[in-house]
């Protein structure tokens, strides 16, 4: 009788917590005494500030008495808005795993397949389909987080409706970035700064990785620039052509810099280290100005 009390109250301190921090239900049932608390919420819904979350359901379940680790399984579509970003994302089979500490969440894992990611604001639209979907977070110290994004098989477009036409297929994807604990908590802004670590892009015969910071400007656009490095010039080009990132005579000033880039320095005519800069607005890929600078909002 005093060990299932004790699981009532803890159980109840579990879902005061979570409202407290911005979680609202239609219903809550509680199961698993005495070794596990499983929660099963209907119509979970999250608000903190400006960002909103909600699902048609989903189950957590926690080994309370032996550190505070919750696993989470979501039933549904996700729905989340961020400073004016509409998101959605499906998926199939799905798992998170959540470990906090005295401090707060100290680290998040979510995975899913058949992923199919949506974001839209005004006057801009993106999605991602990828076979398996990755995403990962933990605390590097009181000021930043590490946040690593991999994708199988994934499938960009501009457009959201694109995918299937004017939509670019790779092998893999995999981002590694950090940014402030403020960018996590509140979403981007102006002003903000994220740090890629790594990124690795595969395609065929085309791998591309970079790294370097960009920072967030008001009206819109990225200021900063990363480094790349090309394996495969040829591909490369055939993929800024596909994606409508540049125009098809630009591709031979491309393999242009590839030669002069073997004759001057390291690089072989097939693996090229070229900066990208977002600039005044611009995005130019070493000299080849590739056109309007992507915008984060």
């Amino acid at each position: 009788m005093v060990a299932f009390a004790l699981w009532i109250f803890v159980a109840g301190r579990i879902a005061d917590e979570l409202s407290a921090n911005g979680f609202s239900w239609q219903k809550l049932t509680r199961e698993g005494f005495p070794a596990r608390i499983s929660l099963y919420m209907e119509a979970p819904r999250w608000r903190d500030g400006e960002m909103h979350w909600q699902n048609q359901g989903l189950s957590m379940t926690l080994m309370p008495f032996k550190g505070g680790h919750a696993i989470i399984d979501f039933r549904d579509t996700h729905f989340l808005k961020i400073g004016g970003r509409d998101m959605q994302l499906a998926h199939q089979g799905n798992l998170m795993s959540v470990v906090v500490d005295g401090d707060g969440v100290d680290r998040t894992s979510f995975e899913a397949q058949q992923a199919d990611l949506r974001a839209a604001r005004a006057g801009f639209d993106w999605r991602m389909q990828a076979a398996q979907l990755g995403v990962h977070m933990r605390r590097r110290d009181d000021a930043r987080h590490d946040i690593a994004l991999v994708a199988k098989q994934p499938v960009l477009a501009q457009n959201i409706k694109a995918i299937g036409g004017g939509s670019l297929t790779l092998s893999r994807l995999e981002a590694r970035a950090n940014l402030s604990a403020q960018t996590l908590e509140r979403g981007p802004a102006a002003g903000d700064v994220i740090g890629l670590d790594r990124m690795t892009v595969v395609r065929d015969g085309l791998t591309l990785i970079a790294k370097g910071r960009v920072k967030l400007r008001a009206g819109g656009y990225l200021d900063g620039s990363l480094d790349l490095d090309i394996v495969n010039l040829k591909a490369f080009a055939d993929a800024l052509i596909e994606f409508g990132l540049i125009k098809k005579r630009d591709k031979r000033k491309l393999l242009l810099l590839g030669g002069l880039g073997a004759a001057l320095g390291g690089d072989t005519q097939d693996r090229l280290s070229l900066p990208l800069r977002f600039q005044n607005k611009r995005l130019y890929l070493g000299g080849l100005e590739l056109g309007a600078a992507p915008k984060w909002q």
